[in-house]
C-alpha cells in the first residue's frame, strides 16, 4: 500500500507482469573478469613444431540473459520464485595492445602475424573460460544478488509478508 495525494491509502497488487517490468533487461553481465593468458601458436605444415608464444591480456563478461528469467507468482502462499537462466559467456576481448611474442621460429614473425596471434589468442582463452566453474558460479551468485535487490525493494514497498526464493 502507499498513499495518494489526497491522503488515502492505495492498495497495489503485487503481479507477476509488474515483477517482468522491473528486470525488463536483455543480456545482463553480472561478472567481469581479467585474464592474463600465453597462447601457443604451431607451424600449418608441422603442427608439432612451434612457431611462437604469445602472452596477452583479455577482459571476460559473464552473465545472464534476463529474458529468460522465469517468476512464479504465488498469491496465496505470499510466495516468489525467481528461476535464474544458465550462465552464459557475454563477451571476451583480447586487448590487442597487449600481445607480447617469444619467437621460437624467426621465420613466423610476419607482417600477418598479430592477426593470427589475435586469432590464437581468442581461442585460448575461450577454451580456459569454458574450464572455469568459478567464473559461472560468481556470475551466478552475482545475478541472485542483482535480482534480489531488484525484486526485495518492490516486495517491500507492497507487501513485505512475501517471500522471494531465488534458484
Amino acid at each position: 500500500m502507499f498513499v495518494n495525494k489526497n491522503g488515502r491509502k492505495k492498495l497495489e497488487i503485487i503481479t507477476k507482469s509488474n515483477l517482468e517490468k522491473i528486470i525488463n533487461v536483455s543480456d545482463l553481465s553480472t561478472l567481469e573478469a581479467v585474464y592474463n593468458g600465453i597462447a601457443k601458436v604451431t607451424n600449418n605444415e608441422e603442427p608439432d613444431e612451434v612457431n611462437y608464444y604469445v602472452s596477452y591480456d583479455a577482459k571476460i563478461k559473464a552473465g545472464i540473459d534476463f529474458q529468460q528469467v522465469d517468476i512464479n507468482l504465488d498469491n496465496e502462499k505470499k510466495v516468489i520464485k525467481v528461476k535464474i537462466p544458465e550462465i552464459k559467456i557475454n563477451d571476451i576481448n583480447v586487448d590487442i595492445a597487449s600481445l607480447d611474442y617469444i619467437f621460437m621460429n624467426d621465420k613466423a614473425n610476419t607482417e600477418t602475424v598479430s592477426e593470427q596471434a589475435y586469432e590464437k589468442c581468442i581461442e585460448d582463452v575461450t577454451s580456459e573460460v569454458d574450464t572455469e566453474d568459478a567464473i559461472y558460479e560468481l556470475a551466478k551468485e552475482n545475478a541472485q544478488n542483482i535480482i534480489e535487490a531488484l525484486i526485495k525493494q518492490f516486495i517491500n514497498q507492497l507487501d513485505a509478508e512475501y517471500k522471494l526464493e531465488i534458484n
